[in-house]
């Protein structure tokens, strides 16, 4: 008898639940369970849009950084966009740079070497832009630590606005405006936004002051704010729907050979497709490659060139790919037999310094622990650290800021930099922290081996009807994820393993006279099977699909059992009383 290989985290039933328009009782008993209580309430958050955007004028700076921008336009100023090498970063000075020739100047770009100077602002870069007669320097996603290097700017003739969105300092930089809405004296009410986010904030803001449109900054502002892993909740969500429809119509060359490989239907691009398809691959060309390959393709309005440059740039996603598992591989074996729950600290000296976050990334996810990954970049070591929900990384890494040249981040993900000599002390410290970190991020640490189900409901609910309301819930990212279904009262007809190196199951089901697919990718070759004829209760997600080219609805398995070992055993009722719950 198949037994569950993961813990299944049932809800608390609802057994009245609001009655919302235009949905059924199996999606209003998630809206309940999600604190959704009227109509009213659910009509703004599935319409979040233009008109969710807040004032920008509420943003500490804003004005300022417009103003400053402004009397560069006027006075034909150079104009340098300052970026970072990941996906936020990229996209951020996608926007800055279509914004700016939209009003007639043709800003650098400027993108840091990862190996020769690391994240944020530079000494060399500085200089390198004032000795071609840049005058402003705008950044994206980075520069609020930067307290040093903006002094050297003034003293070098070269006016610095910022614009982050990471956590700062004690001390701002002396700059000419620091746009960061994580500033103590800032009041704008959503302090969630991406860089590629309060890039298209700002950009726009510039553009109306010049009565020009800013169709299509929201398409490029999307991807990096589902790369950031923004909340799907607020200002962002609106931002990430704007994007996919102006993503699903766009005619811009570049774009299009990105949706092309990176999303399933390319007409009709959702946030899952820019998550796992688009995403990678414009962060591929930063982490082992140049982030102006992917930069370069984004801005590309030749359809010959940019299908050229989509080529090179999915050669470098392969290859990325591989250095990934290689890198990944020997990370686990670096922590096989670490128990406990705590943080976690990994170094290869051998990894690409694109890689450590991606490791981070990976090992944090698979075991529900907080996981710092380095590596030694010429004198220094370099890291990224990512973590469940339940640790506060930027201020885990300010905790151990005596030890660190440089740091910065966010609540999920940061990056750092110290002198070899400091690794065992920060070593030590940092898993020595608790969890959860600060005591008052959660009340509970994750842990691994769990999936949490939004919705357990009988098979017969699984129809075009149920996959239709789920849609209208999208985008769904942190804060508002995909529902997991645990779904009762199918009966396997047929499991194969299926792919190359056969580490898919693709199951088909029957529900009465029915059938109806299912997948199970990665699934571990020990895992036994079901047999025919076997009732089996299924945990995953819904999708739709195209099979030959007829559409079709598959559930993305995350787990199994045998009806009578299944933890919905206590839950089911006899089949006159089965409703979904």
């Amino acid at each position: 008898m198949i037994v569950p290989s993961l813990e299944w985290l049932l809800p608390e039933p609802v057994l009245a639940p609001p009655a919302f328009v235009g949905f059924g009782t199996p999606v209003a008993t998630l809206l309940a369970r999600r604190g959704f209580r009227t109509d009213d309430q659910l009509q703004r958050f599935l319409q979040a849009g233009a008109g969710a955007l807040h004032d920008l004028s509420r943003m500490a700076d804003a004005d300022q950084a417009l103003d400053r921008i402004g009397v560069a336009l006027q006075a034909g100023e150079r104009i340098a966009i300052w970026g970072d090498y990941d996906a936020d970063g990229m996209t951020a000075i996608v926007v800055w740079v279509t914004a700016l020739r939209r009003v007639g100047a043709d800003p650098i770009r400027y993108v840091p070497s990862r190996l020769s100077e690391g994240y944020g602002l530079s000494e060399p870069g500085l200089r390198d832009l004032a000795s071609r007669g840049v005058t402003l320097v705008i950044t994206c996603d980075c520069g609020v630590s930067n307290v040093a290097e903006v002094d050297l700017a003034r003293e070098i003739g070269l006016d610095v606005v910022i614009t982050d969105h990471h956590l700062p300092g004690a001390v701002l930089p002396r700059a000419s405006a620091v746009v960061d809405p994580h500033r103590p004296d800032c009041a704008y009410p959503d302090p969630d936004l991406t860089g590629a986010g309060l890039s298209y904030k700002l950009a726009a803001a510039l553009l109306e002051r010049h009565g020009v449109a800013a169709d299509g900054l929201a398409a490029v502002a999307a991807i990096g704010t589902v790369a950031d892993l923004a909340p799907m909740t607020g200002e962002s969500r609106a931002i990430v729907r704007l994007g996919l429809e102006e993503l699903a119509t766009t005619k811009h060359a570049g774009l299009r050979a990105l949706l092309s490989r990176g999303c399933d239907v390319p007409s009709q691009p959702t946030a899952r497709d820019l998550a796992f398809g688009v995403v990678p691959r414009v962060n591929a060309a930063g982490r082992i490659a140049d982030a102006e390959l992917a930069i370069t393709l984004m801005l590309e309005e030749d359809p010959i060139r940019a299908e050229q440059l989509a080529v090179e740039l999915e050669a470098v996603h392969e290859r990325r790919r591989e250095l990934t598992k290689e890198a990944v591989d020997a990370a686990r074996l670096l922590v096989a037999g670490e128990r406990g729950s705590g943080p976690l600290l990994v170094r290869d000296d051998a990894w690409a310094p694109g890689l450590v976050g991606l490791v981070a990334g990976r090992l944090a996810d698979s075991l529900a622990r907080p996981v710092a990954a380095a590596t030694l970049v010429g004198d220094e070591v370099r890291g990224s650290v990512r973590a469940p929900t339940d640790f506060h990384v930027a201020a885990a890494l300010d905790a151990c800021a005596a030890l660190l040249t440089k740091r910065g981040g966010h609540a999920a993900a940061g990056g750092f930099s110290l002198l070899p000599r400091s690794w065992a002390d920060f070593s030590a410290a940092f898993a020595a922290l608790p969890r959860p970190f600060p005591a008052d991020v959660a009340a509970e640490a994750e842990r691994p081996g769990r999936v949490v189900v939004d919705l357990v409901l009988p098979a017969r609910h699984l129809d075009w009807a149920l996959a239709d309301e789920l849609a209208r819930l999208a985008p769904y990212g942190p804060g508002h994820v995909e529902p997991v279904l645990a779904v009762t009262g199918m009966v396997l007809s047929e499991a194969r393993r299926v792919g190359a190196t056969e580490q898919h199951v693709a199951l088909r089901m029957r529900r009465g006279l029915e059938t109806f697919d299912a997948i199970a990718f990665g699934l571990d070759a020990e895992r036994p099977l079901p047999e025919p004829g076997d009732e089996v209760d299924l945990v995953g997600t819904l999708e739709r699909d195209d099979f030959a080219g007829m559409p079709r609805l598959r559930l993305r398995v995350v787990d199994f059992a045998h009806r009578l070992s299944s933890p919905l055993m206590a839950r089911r009722l006899p089949p006159v009383l089965a409703r979904a719950g």
